[in-house]
């Protein structure tokens, strides 16, 4: 989900970077005996390139800071210092892949951090939370094949959805995309096995919030219902909150926690904002592309056109390409899922949902510690909980983490025994008769 754009701010509506020019005061000037107030005067503004330039002076400056304490074995501080780099290209109101200087120099930076996080993690640290690509970057670029398209015309099957929309040509151009192209029946094969996860969880929660259910899909548009999914615009997780909406909607993000990367939490956040979108423009595929790419240009195409009509938007070109795009994808993506066999998926074993029971904690705690302890992978309960960034919750803070069904009472128990300073160690071990400290060591 990327809403860019606020409406109001000419230099973000122009892709370009906000900068402030000091203003130097010089000394009072006497005019004819009078003494006049000091004149404050601009210095020449630097232009484009010059602020550019410096922007990636910034960013390179954190990085290598955080070149240096990986060297140092602070892992930590690495990792502060990496994201801290990143933060400032992207906190720039600066519209990034515009310049092609800034977006060639923002994707070396991801990869030379990855690179590190590839090597620290080879050696059992994590320098930050994995992330992977989000599938909307993939769906934004493809192209419809001429047979897809005279393919799609032909059709003439109903297709009914528990909301009010109606099923296009184009529509019916990504229905055939992802039903009779390799690389789309590949994606859309994907997403019907990971749904299984999490599609109970969004389904209940979509129906205490009032929101049709079939909407629950538009997941598999954003993610592919992965929970680690970033954007380069850092919209992340299964419903790909940037960090402004995810806070609007109450999803906390902290140095060790981001709650767009969990479960409950943020399918409740989209809910709720698909609601609030919905009652704002009374119609759900203006909705949708609202939630792709913000009211604020939604409310300018309606305004410059003077129809509150997604379809007649799309026909005159009055939305951005990827947005024409992803109302479509998300209603082809919904016609399939609630009919995989009438469109070939005959074969498809969705995984087993994730199935928990929230324990309340205090930090220190590693979550290895808890998997350790109930006999389960420590990847398991990573799963459970994806939203803290390193499996960790750290000194001072409490948090509900999520543990397997049944196990609840036991870590509870395993947590009173293990004092507070101990409980950031994670190796557990079951004493048999005749074993000595020394032994155990």
């Amino acid at each position: 989900m990327r809403r860019r754009i606020v409406s109001g701010l000419i230099a973000l509506q122009l892709g370009l970077p906000s900068v402030l020019v000091a203003q130097s005061p010089h000394e009072g000037v006497k005019t004819e005996g009078a003494l006049l107030p000091p004149v404050a005067q601009k210095e020449p503004a630097s232009s484009p390139e010059t602020s550019l330039r410096a922007l990636i002076q910034r960013a390179e400056a954190l990085f290598q800071r955080g070149e240096a304490a990986y060297r140092q074995g602070d892992f930590v501080r690495a990792r502060e210092e990496f994201d801290r780099a990143v933060d400032v290209i992207l906190e720039a109101r600066v519209s990034v892949p515009t310049h092609p200087q800034l977006w060639a120099y923002y994707r070396s930076l991801i990869e030379r951090i990855h690179a590190y996080q590839l090597e620290a993690a080879m050696q059992g640290m994590e320098l930050r939370q994995q992330y992977e690509p989000s599938l909307l970057e993939e769906l934004a670029k493809i192209q419809l094949r001429e047979e897809d398209i005279k393919a799609a015309e032909a059709e003439t099957e109903e297709i009914t959805l528990d909301f009010p929309v109606t099923i296009t040509p184009e529509v019916r151009q990504f229905i055939h995309y992802f039903t009779k192209s390799p690389k789309g029946r590949a994606t859309m094969e994907t997403g019907l096995r990971r749904a299984g996860r999490y599609l109970e969880m969004a389904r209940r929660i979509f129906q205490e919030e009032g929101v049709p259910l079939d909407l629950v899909w538009l997941a598999q548009a954003e993610s592919n219902w992965r929970p680690h999914a970033r954007s380069p615009m850092r919209a992340q997780g299964i419903w790909q909150f940037i960090p402004g909406t995810g806070a609007k909607y109450g999803l906390r993000q902290t140095r060790w926690l981001d709650e767009r990367s969990g479960l409950e939490q943020p399918t409740r956040a989209a809910a709720r904002y698909l609601k609030f979108l919905y009652e704002r423009y009374l119609d759900w595929p203006l909705a949708l592309a609202a939630y792709n790419c913000g009211e604020a240009i939604v409310d300018r195409a309606i305004a410059a056109s003077g129809y509150a009509d997604f379809w007649y938007l799309h026909r005159n070109r009055l939305l951005p390409a990827e947005t024409r795009n992803y109302v479509p994808i998300i209603l082809a993506i919904i016609a399939i899922a609630k009919d995989p066999a009438r469109y070939g998926f005959t074969d498809i074993e969705p995984e087993p949902a994730l199935e928990y029971e929230a324990v309340p904690v205090e930090g220190p705690l590693d979550l290895r510690l808890i998997a350790e302890a109930v006999g389960v992978s420590p990847e398991h309960i990573r799963d459970l909980n994806p939203e803290l960034k390193y499996g960790y919750v750290p000194l001072g803070e409490t948090y509900t983490v999520r543990v397997p069904v049944g196990t609840g009472e036991q870590v509870s128990e395993l947590l009173a025994r293990v004092p507070p300073q101990h409980r950031d160690s994670w190796r557990i071990h079951s004493v048999v008769e005749g074993e000595t400290l020394r032994r155990i060591a």
